[in-house]
């Protein structure tokens, strides 16, 4: 059995969940000495350029225009190497124009949630078409929680039988970070933090608007930011508006810095409006972060009763248990242990072997 992974999702990312999810299950099949090779002719992925030189076929470039004519020449280049190549199986990473075209070769897909669908009226949608069309055509569907296989159904009634979980892993974290040098970083001693993207679902406004709804949380913690896009002139703007300027930080790097952030933070959250999955809350709870998060099924599936939880939107809520956490840490850390312990059923390694269980079933 030969897997071949396209270029997709290394071409669009330089980092991100979605590549990381596959980089990570690579790893653990090259560990594995399983037979898998990444066809992308163009990309700018950190996670890829990571792997072995032997097992990804183009050049990386640290940046370029993403304009749509070199991403489909790009996903044609792939798509011809793949089809004249005598790999089995074809594992899209990120819904290519013509991932259903490939002759004798079995399709698979993963679904990663139904954002655009749920949240149609804050996206344009002009891909959903060949998103609806590439579910329905793959011979196998991969869904990263239960909570994204219940929306798939509902939206796209698809059968079942065709449809497979696999949770994702956290175990990129880094537990030992003690070389770490943050002299330069300017990094706060008391402060909440906030992981990822802070756009549109992500609800980032509504967790300032509760941080400065309580005058002595706002005066005793600056709230971090890790990743995502760099604070945009909006932004700052609207920092200026809720005079936090100097209280609120950002930063971006390595697992490592990451890693450094959850262990010294007072508090992980994660207001979320949706998601398909949740990496941070793992990462949050095996490093020993207490986590404040939405309230949503698929963080209850994730991680069940390891961390306290807020109503999803609700600004009350969430001020509410804000001032209840930071100020007791009887409270704060008293979901140490069974957070750590449920983090524990998730991997890397598991998710691999569960994928190519899927792979050998086709």
């Amino acid at each position: 059995m030969k897997i071949a992974y396209n270029s997709g999702i290394f071409f669009l990312q330089k980092h991100g969940g979605i590549s990381r999810y596959f980089c990570s299950i690579i790893n653990e099949f090259i560990k594995d000495k399983k037979n898998i090779k990444v066809f992308s002719p163009i990309f700018k992925n950190n996670y890829l350029l990571d792997l072995p030189k032997d097992i990804r076929k183009g050049f990386y470039l640290s940046r370029y225009p993403i304009h749509y004519l070199l991403k489909n020449l790009v996903e044609n280049i792939s798509y011809f190497q793949i089809n004249n190549s005598n790999y089995d199986i074809v594992h899209d990473t990120y819904y290519s124009k013509n991932i259903l075209e490939y002759k004798n070769k079995k399709k698979i897909i993963t679904v990663y949630d139904l954002i655009h669908e749920k949240f149609n009226q804050l996206y344009s949608n002009k891909n959903l078409e060949l998103k609806k069309k590439i579910i329905q055509g793959s011979d196998t569907i991969i869904c990263i929680s239960e909570n994204t296989k219940k929306d798939l159904t509902e939206y796209y009634k698809i059968d079942e039988k065709k449809i497979f979980v696999t949770h994702l892993g956290y175990d990129h974290i880094i537990k030992d970070y003690s070389s770490f040098k943050t002299d330069q970083l300017n990094i706060p001693k008391n402060f909440i933090l906030f992981v990822g993207s802070r756009y549109k679902y992500k609800n980032f406004r509504l967790l300032l608007e509760a941080y400065c709804s309580n005058q002595n949380i706002k005066k005793d913690y600056n709230i971090v930011c890790f990743g995502g896009d760099k604070f945009s002139k909006e932004e700052v703007k609207n920092f200026n508006d809720l005079n936090i300027k100097n209280r609120i930080y950002y930063f971006s790097g390595d697992d490592t810095l990451l890693s450094y952030l959850y262990k010294n933070a007072k508090l992980f959250v994660f207001p979320s409006q949706y998601e398909g999955f949740g990496i941070p809350l793992l990462e949050a709870m095996a490093m020993g972060c207490p986590v404040l998060a939405s309230d949503i099924d698929v963080f209850r599936e994730i991680c069940k009763n390891g961390v306290n939880y807020f109503k999803n939107n609700d600004f009350n809520d969430l001020s509410e248990k804000l001032t209840y956490l930071l100020y007791s840490d009887s409270q704060l850390f008293s979901k140490k242990e069974l957070a750590l312990n449920i983090s524990k059923d998730f991997s890397w390694k598991k998710c691999s072997d569960e994928t190519y269980n899927i792979y050998s079933k086709l």
